[in-house]
């Protein structure tokens, strides 16, 4: 159990890149449970890259497993026991995991997004049940919180499309709505082949400008929290802005270089924030874009 949990974390620090939230001196007592959900997220994200024969028979295997973990007959071999543990420990519900999985089914048989609508519809999916079995398990999961926690969840989700527009592209898949291709004026086949122009970097802006916003409407979900709590809901925020000014620093031109937050800067963040929720700082700020 304690390996598992280990393997669980480390798995969290070597792929969950942009977000610096797993620092143990201030999550020590939710990192098993943290872990276990992350583990379980990274290896339904890890499946939607496979071959589509492949994932389809992971997706299934995975479902199994996600039913005998509900129905409490794992043991402790199983991959998901820790999950197991989790789930009873907090009483969570199912319906957060299914989505989940649902997003890769999804991705297999999707690989384009005809309006925005479309797209916030399967972060509903892919991103938002993150966010709120965090906050089952902070007992704050009530619906106005919710609500905040999927402007936040959609925002870092769509954040990260932008930030692999590249990588996605090579493995066939345009996050980006094809009504704001067409509204900008960006082909298709600019980004299967790794062409910028001035309007692919006016659309990544006009995008970017859409997750901060999302950003914005979330952020009070900080003020409704209590302790320790606030802090990584407000470092996936100040992440997610993060990673914006790190596209806007490359003028937008994500098919030519995929911008990263770099160890030290995760660092910087994380000290930032922890020193302002110690000296009772305001953590739960608007701010203007890239501000």
């Amino acid at each position: 159990m304690i390996i598992q949990n280990r393997n669980n974390k480390r798995k969290i620090q070597e792929t969950y890149e942009n977000f610096p939230l797993w620092s143990s001196f201030y999550l020590t007592n939710l990192m098993p449970d943290l872990s276990a959900i992350y583990h379980f997220c990274r290896t339904v994200d890890d499946i939607g890259d496979m071959k589509k024969n492949i994932a389809i028979k992971q997706l299934k295997d995975l479902k199994s497993d996600l039913d005998e973990c509900f129905n409490k007959n794992c043991n402790r071999n199983d991959r998901l026991f820790p999950l197991m543990n989790t789930i009873i420990k907090f009483n969570l519900s199912k319906k957060p995991f299914e989505s989940l999985i649902k997003a890769n089914d999804m991705d297999i048989k999707y690989n384009r997004y005809e309006t925005y609508n479309d797209l916030v519809n399967y972060c509903k999916l892919s991103a938002n049940p993150v966010g709120e079995i965090v906050l089952q398990i902070f007992g704050h999961n009530s619906p106005k919180n919710i609500n905040f926690s999927n402007e936040i969840c959609t925002g870092l989700q769509i954040a990260n499309f932008l930030q692999d527009v590249k990588r996605d592209s090579e493995l066939g898949r345009i996050y980006i709505p094809i009504e704001d291709l067409n509204k900008f004026n960006v082909k298709e086949s600019e980004i299967i082949n790794h062409i910028s122009t001035d309007n692919y970097n006016k659309l990544i802006e006009f995008e970017s400008r859409r997750c901060w916003d999302m950003f914005n409407n979330g952020v009070q979900l900080v003020n409704h929290l209590k302790g320790y709590q606030k802090i990584p809901i407000s470092l996936f925020i100040s992440s997610g802005r993060k990673l914006l000014r790190k596209i806007h620093e490359i003028n937008y031109e994500t098919l030519q270089s995929r911008p990263v937050i770099t160890k030290s800067e995760k660092s910087i963040l994380t000290f930032k924030t922890i020193t302002m929720y110690l000296f009772g700082l305001n953590l739960a700020k608007k701010k203007t874009y890239l501000e």
